[in-house]
């Protein structure tokens, strides 16, 4: 049986930052946790789902640099170790060490320090947080198709999800 409950707002500690989530966003992992009961690398439920995230800054730790307080952000679902060969190679989905951030469906977001180091994100004043709590998973569609060589596509072949995430990437904001 599910439930809501109240949990604490989160402190940053020196390295991390805190940020009011603005939008949230879920996918397909949350989904399979919420199934099978859990994700071996990245959390193991009672837990707070949710993984992508914009906001605004509210607090910072006092060895965090470059950040202050105010500044809306999209704070990346995962964030590398740099020091594992794969990560030098530049897939840093394969790195052993990642360190996820979940749990973006609160009010409040602590992000921890190699999120804050690789994967911390300023937005521009006019993109809303909705659109940018999407931006790892666009990310995602665009390195696929750019892995992908493929020069013309054939919207026929061509999974209606595929499709639907790709439209929904190019459609003007209201």
């Amino acid at each position: 049986m599910s439930s809501l409950e109240t949990v604490a707002d989160p402190t940053p500690a020196a390295d991390e930052v805190i940020i009011k989530v603005g939008a949230a966003t879920t996918w397909g992992t949350d989904l399979k946790v919420w199934r099978r009961g859990g994700h071996a690398k990245m959390l193991k439920p009672p837990t707070l789902f949710g993984h992508e995230a914009a906001g605004e800054i509210v607090a910072v730790g006092s060895q965090v640099l470059g950040w202050q307080v105010g500044v809306r952000v999209v704070a990346n679902n995962s964030a590398q170790c740099m020091k594992w060969v794969f990560c030098q190679g530049q897939e840093y989905s394969l790195c052993p060490h990642l360190t996820w951030n979940n749990g973006t469906f609160a009010e409040y977001l602590k992000i921890t320090a190699q999120i804050v180091k690789h994967n911390l994100l300023p937005l521009p004043e006019d993109l809303p947080n909705v659109l940018a709590s999407m931006t790892e998973p666009l990310a995602w569609v665009l390195q696929g198709v750019a892995r992908s060589k493929v020069k013309r596509v054939n919207t026929e072949q061509l999974h209606y999800s595929e499709l639907r995430i790709l439209g929904v990437f190019h459609k003007k904001p209201l």
